[in-house]
């Protein structure tokens, strides 16, 4: 899958779980980017949010790119496009208490939280894994 067609398919999933999540009222500028371009060059996703303009940009690490920083990858669900998707939109509702005191214990809620969602998504839709060392975009990759 081409980057223009990947960007096409999770802008899509962007505007399916703003609305889940209650974030319609942010502006959110999802953009698909090369590893270089990434703050963290291994992560598959990251999010700058601006809370008193209410909007964030969203950089998702481009499939091609991938296997430069999955060597980074502790577990499975960091390969995981929707996990990683959903959890930088929760970032935007814990913009307000985010400290960097307390950024562990930040990130593990958070990642609890959204590997939760998209699981609770994927058995109600019947969108299933069906590699679990393959990395996963819902339905479109």
């Amino acid at each position: 899958m081409d980057d223009e067609v990947f960007a096409e398919e999770l802008h899509k999933q962007l505007a399916y779980w703003q609305k889940v999540l209650y974030l319609q009222d942010w502006t959110v500028d999802l953009r698909v980017a090369r590893q270089w371009e990434m703050s963290d060059s291994t992560t598959l996703a990251e999010c700058e949010w601006f809370l008193s303009r209410r909007d964030a940009i969203i950089r998702v690490l481009t499939p091609s790119d991938l296997a430069g920083v999955s060597k980074y990858f502790i577990k499975d669900e960091e390969c995981d496009y929707d996990v990683s998707l959903v959890h930088e939109l929760l970032h935007l509702h814990f913009a307000p208490f985010h400290t960097d005191k307390d950024e562990v214990a930040h990130e593990q809620a958070i990642n609890s939280i959204s590997r939760g969602m998209v699981k609770v998504w994927r058995e109600q839709a019947a969108v299933k894994v069906i590699d679990p060392h393959v990395p996963h975009v819902g339905h479109y990759l």
